[in-house]
């Protein structure tokens, strides 16, 4: 198909996203809780990624759940022939309850406000409506009280299905954690008194899919494994990352020892160097935080970001390869050598935050089979 080169981007500037990978990823999930089906979740654009190709991939490898943080994200699928099952994992208001029978989705509640709002809805129109209920045992940010949950559970609403049963981890990206295994010993413990008991019951997700296996129950809830990162170290875990972020050189200039460049004046040449600047800047995701720090990949060599990250550009010092650099060769932000755990690294963060806030003007070419399958431009 369309070779690169011959994409016309509003500059260059781009992401590449291997759909091969997710496919791989999403597999080798499936076989590691063999006993579990998969709740793949594809909130925030997929992390970054592109939520409509890269649900549409996951359904081709399988998929049947697939979890939303809103309803407009799960909308958005619907609207792509996503046909599995649309959870919404961080809930909604009662003014979007008209949404969930026209586009077939499934709340995940957690407060009696919206449950009583749901409740009426569904009485009002004769309607049933399935949802989530969740517990929270220890995350302290969404869910009832087991035994506020058990009430509900015992005398549901009327026209309410509860199909499924959640919890959330804490801490469970540390392994052997004694905090993560009382919060599973709680709802293990909650979920065995109940008769009968919805038909998916879920705790894990992408943390302790790799560290409890115990805790994989009816469904997991992989996100960032389906990215091809671990949660829990630089180590892969055996998963493909499947995001490369890339731009072009458009301007090389040499500047003077004792020369400064860019807002601050936060970079001063201590020799005489060749500079080149980049069209890639905060508003893509580059973080300002990297200035002077991030390392990035040009021709098969590792060159400094240099001076202050800007909104649009950045400059990079190419000092030391300068005879093999050209206007217009690729630099490679993010890839093999340069990770999203060493942004995460040098910004004291997670790579969930890197991927997620590469920046919505950036373009997506996604590729299968060694060639370009589709693009998403801003």
């Amino acid at each position: 198909m369309t070779n690169i080169s011959e994409l016309s981007f509003q500059r260059p500037t781009w992401a590449e996203i291997n759909l091969d990978a997710i496919h791989s990823n999403y597999l080798k999930v499936e076989e590691s809780v063999s006993r579990s089906r998969i709740l793949a979740v594809v909130k925030s654009d997929a992390y970054g990624h592109g939520a409509v190709v890269v649900a549409q991939e996951l359904q081709e490898a399988g998929a049947e759940f697939f979890g939303t943080a809103t309803a407009s994200e799960a909308i958005q699928l619907r609207l792509a022939g996503i046909r599995g099952r649309l959870i919404l994992l961080s809930g909604m208001v009662p003014q979007q309850i008209p949404l969930l029978y026209e586009y077939d989705l499934i709340p995940t509640v957690y407060s009696q406000q919206f449950l009583k709002a749901l409740a009426d809805s569904a009485a009002t129109r004769k309607r049933e409506v399935s949802i989530h209920l969740k517990v929270d045992t220890g995350m302290g940010r969404l869910g009832f009280p087991p035994e506020e949950a058990a009430v509900i559970l015992h005398t549901p609403p009327p026209w309410i299905r509860i199909e499924g049963l959640c919890t959330h981890f804490a801490t469970a990206d540390i392994p052997e954690d004694e905090y993560t295994r009382s919060q599973l010993s709680k709802f293990l413990e909650f979920v065995g008194n109940l008769n009968p008991r919805p038909a998916y019951i879920h705790a894990a997700n992408s943390a302790a899919i790799l560290n409890y296996p115990e805790s994989h129950l009816d469904l997991v809830r992989p996100g960032i494994l389906l990215y091809g990162l671990s949660p829990l170290s630089e180590d892969c875990a055996g998963y493909q990352p499947i995001l490369s972020l890339k731009s072009k050189i458009i301007l090389l200039q040499t500047i003077a020892k004792g020369q400064t460049i860019g807002y601050g004046r936060a970079f001063c040449a201590a020799r005489d160097s060749v500079i080149a600047t980049v069209p890639i800047g905060y508003a893509d995701g580059l973080r300002r935080g990297l200035s002077n720090l991030l390392y990035v990949e040009i021709g098969g060599s590792m060159c400094r970001v240099v001076g202050n990250i800007s909104m649009d550009l950045c400059m990079i010092d190419v000092t030391d390869v300068a005879d093999r650099v050209q206007v217009y060769d690729e630099v490679t932000f993010i890839g093999p050598r340069t990770t999203a755990w060493d942004w995460a690294r040098l910004l004291e963060t997670i790579p969930y935050e890197i991927l997620c806030l590469i920046g919505a003007r950036v373009p997506r070419v996604y590729y299968k089979g060694g060639q370009i399958h589709d693009v998403y431009y801003p």
